[in-house]
């Protein structure tokens, strides 16, 4: 409801500008007009996703949860594929809320940062969970699929993995949905042990200070996140390689941690 509010709000304003500017003989009504209906035109499909059969991250019954693991973003990608996995209660040890500031370099200005507060459901595996692990990777590999849009052949598959391995038994479900994560624990609390909500930092501003080694890690967990544009940019800062050379080095990070 909130996207399409927005949408809403912001072809209103769209069309008022565009009036404006024809009636009060305003041109700059007419500049910012088209910056807005470009702002709809590259945000659209992020409203109409949401509208999609495939939005949700979560599921429960009477035996386990379900949880779906590939961004609702790329519902393009092939349906028959297997991007849903149950897990039963018994196999959920505990549970807990890790609520986590995140510091990132900000691409559009060089010595500023930008700040991100992000919620995750932590969920303590007591089974075996290498064929999960396995299909996320796998989820990692997908490949963007080509298909014929009006301007021509081109694909799109966006960097947004909710579900994570943070541990050799620990899963991580980043929490963006409603309803909060408050009722999804409320709603495991019978059947597995609910923790207490832990906070944490992660600081990927401060790099030039560490080694390659660790410049390139701090990199490749950024790529791993889905801050690509910005690890593309912090690679450029570090080693004053060109956009081409940043983002063929922040790719060959991200296709080998899905390896590894």
């Amino acid at each position: 409801m909130r996207a399409l509010v927005v949408a809403l709000a912001a072809y209103g304003g769209t069309v008022a500008l565009f009036f404006h500017a024809y009636t009060a003989k305003w041109p700059p009504g007419y500049f910012f007009g088209s910056f807005l209906l470009l702002f709809e035109l590259l945000t659209l499909r992020m409203v109409t996703a949401r509208f999609h059969p495939s939005n949700w991250l979560v599921r429960m019954n009477e035996t386990g949860i379900y949880l779906q693991y590939r961004s609702y973003l790329n519902y393009e990608l092939p349906a028959e594929e297997a991007t849903v996995v149950l897990l039963p209660f018994g196999e959920i040890a505990s549970a807990r809320l890790v609520k986590e500031r995140v510091e990132t370099p900000d691409p559009t200005k060089p010595s500023a940062t930008q700040t991100q507060y992000l919620r995750y459901v932590e969920l303590e595996l007591a089974g075996d969970p290498a064929a999960l692990a396995q299909a996320l990777q796998a989820e990692r590999a997908e490949p963007a699929p080509l298909q014929k849009r009006w301007y021509g052949t081109s694909s799109t598959l966006y960097q947004d993995y909710p579900v994570t391995m943070s541990g050799a038994k620990t899963l991580r479900i980043r929490w963006d949905v409603v309803p909060g994560t408050g009722k999804f624990l409320e709603a495991l609390r019978p059947y597995t042990v609910i923790g207490e909500p832990v906070s944490s930092r992660q600081d990927f501003t401060h790099l030039r200070s560490l080694s390659r080694e660790e410049q390139e890690k701090k990199l490749r967990e950024m790529a791993a996140r889905g801050q690509t544009v910005a690890a593309i940019s912090a690679a450029r800062r570090l080693f004053g390689c060109s956009l081409a050379d940043a983002k063929k080095m922040v790719d060959g990070m991200r296709a080998d941690g899905v390896q590894r």
